[in-house]
This record gives structure tokens, sequence and C-alpha cells, in this order.
């Protein structure tokens, strides 16, 4: 059986808020455009939208190698925060889920600095699923 879009979303979502440990209280809402958000308050909101990183991720993977593929899905999601900050939030953040980065042997500091220097979003995040790991 598999999961429609809407319900896989939700899954990662809860499973991200339950794993990020500053994850701020409030009220999760499903949303288009970006895909939640999170209503702390009448005058707090955060967009939260999530997005996967399609890439075989081997033993071998280098940052150089996964950099193209995490630059173009950062430039993409940039391309719409226009959309999103008609609802005028507080901030927005990007989720980039991935399927395991346990075993890969690149460095993750590296593709912090690398893929996120300049960002348009509040905070991106890297969320592999198979280990609950967050950078």
């Amino acid at each position: 059986m598999t999961m429609d879009k809407t319900s896989e979303e939700w899954v990662v979502i809860r499973y991200f808020r339950e794993k990020y440990e500053d994850f701020p209280k409030g009220r999760l809402v499903k949303s288009e455009s970006p895909d939640f958000i999170l209503k702390q308050g009448p005058k707090k909101q955060t967009g939260i939208e999530i997005t996967r990183l399609d890439y075989l991720l081997s033993n071998h993977v280098d940052v150089d190698e996964l950099l193209p593929a995490l630059k173009n899905i950062i430039n993409r999601k940039e391309d719409k925060l226009r959309l999103y900050r008609k609802k005028k939030l507080n901030e927005y953040w990007l989720v980039i889920t991935i399927d395991s980065m346990e075993a890969t042997n690149f460095e993750h500091d590296k593709i912090i600095h690398l893929s996120l220097s300049g960002s348009l979003f509040d905070k991106v995040f890297f969320f592999d699923l198979f280990s609950g790991k967050i950078i």
C-alpha cells in the first residue's frame, strides 16, 4: 500500500517535529506553498516546505557529487519563496529529506557551508529519515 503525498508529508513533519529538539510549540496546519504553517500565536507563524532529495546515496558518494543536487533543490524551492511570502509569515523553513546519510562518507559540515551559504530560507534542514539525524 502506498501513501498519498499529503499523508507522507504528515508522517515526515511529525517525525521531524519529534526529532528536532528546538521545534517550536504550536499547531501545525496543512497548507500548500508552503506545505505546512506552524501557528505559534496570532503574530508568530512559520512556513515549512518539505522536499525529498532523490539521489542514490552509496558508500562512495562524496560532497562534490552531492552538492549539485542539493543546490538544485534549494534553488528550485527558493524560486517559490515569492509565492510563500504572500502569506506574510514570520519565517520560512526548508526541510530536505534524505533516505540515509549513514551510508555515506561525506563531511556534513562541508555540505552545510557550501549548499546553504546565502540561502533565502531562514532555516534549511537535511533530515535523514532512516536514522532521524538532522543537519
